[in-house]
């Protein structure tokens, strides 16, 4: 039998080292996927390619070119690492979230809360009225709001929900935060996402929902003002347009029921 490195194919040499590539590339597929679409992604590139440039010119024998352009790498490793620590920061803190999910299990709402809010996103629908609602998690990312409004511990109905978006109203303009099954805060304007490229036809609302799900557990459901549209954002990423059934199942599947 063929033996490369004096170990049979389907030795336990190899099955090994196989093992040992896959565990590699996941972990690059995951950063990728982290980082993809940011401004660190660019920077990451640029990095590779001094690096794979200096090895290259010093197969070459340009020894001083290429010892230069190795040397720089450490400088980018290093900038890299002070310019884009937020980014990260967040996604170290998605790797704990993925572990938290993978030993939990538990419904961190009620089913009438996502009920509700299901209900009052066909009701703006129909009155043309956009808004956007974060359901915390695990995390609290109160930090990260501003301007907000504080409401006590509010029960979650539909014709609260739609009050509180309800032009010409002094909370209808920013987010709406549920947290354990209440509406404690609204007009809570929350941060940008870092993302350099969105589809089109996304406005401040979806940039705002996936900012806040870039930097914490939180889902974030956004009805669109102009077209009435259903998203939800969740880890960073935004799915939809869902319908209002799509969208209760969807919410459901995230919270554990």
């Amino acid at each position: 039998m063929f033996a490369p490195l004096g170990h049979e194919l389907l030795s336990g040499f190899w099955l090994a080292q196989v093992v040992d590539i896959l565990i590699i590339a996941a972990i690059v597929r995951v950063i990728v996927g982290q980082l993809w679409k940011t401004p660190a992604m660019t920077v990451i590139a640029v990095f590779a390619f001094v690096l794979l440039l200096g090895i290259f010119l010093r197969q070459l024998q340009l020894f001083t070119v290429g010892y230069l352009i190795e040397r720089l790498t450490s400088v980018l490793f290093i900038a890299v690492v002070v310019i884009f620590h937020q980014e990260i920061r967040s996604m170290l803190a998605n790797f704990g979230r993925y572990l938290s999910r993978a030993f939990g299990g538990a419904a961190w709402t009620e089913h009438s809360t996502i009920q509700f809010i299901v209900e009052a996103c066909g009701m703006m629908r129909s009155r043309d009225i956009g808004g956007l609602f974060v359901l915390e998690r695990s995390e609290n990312p109160e930090r990260m709001y501003s301007d907000v409004v504080r409401l006590g511990r509010l029960d979650v109905t539909p014709e609260l929900l739609v009050a509180l978006f309800t032009p010409p109203g002094p909370l209808h303009d920013g987010a709406v935060i549920v947290r354990n099954d209440s509406v404690v805060m609204a007009h809570a304007i929350l941060p940008l996402s870092g993302r350099t490229y969105f589809r089109p036809r996304l406005g401040t609302r979806h940039r705002a929902a996936l900012g806040i799900t870039e930097r914490s557990d939180a889902v974030a459901v956004v009805v669109s003002e102009e077209t009435g549209l259903f998203r939800i954002a969740n880890e960073g990423e935004l799915e939809g347009p869902l319908s209002s059934e799509r969208l209760t199942e969807r919410l459901l599947e995230l919270a554990g029921h």
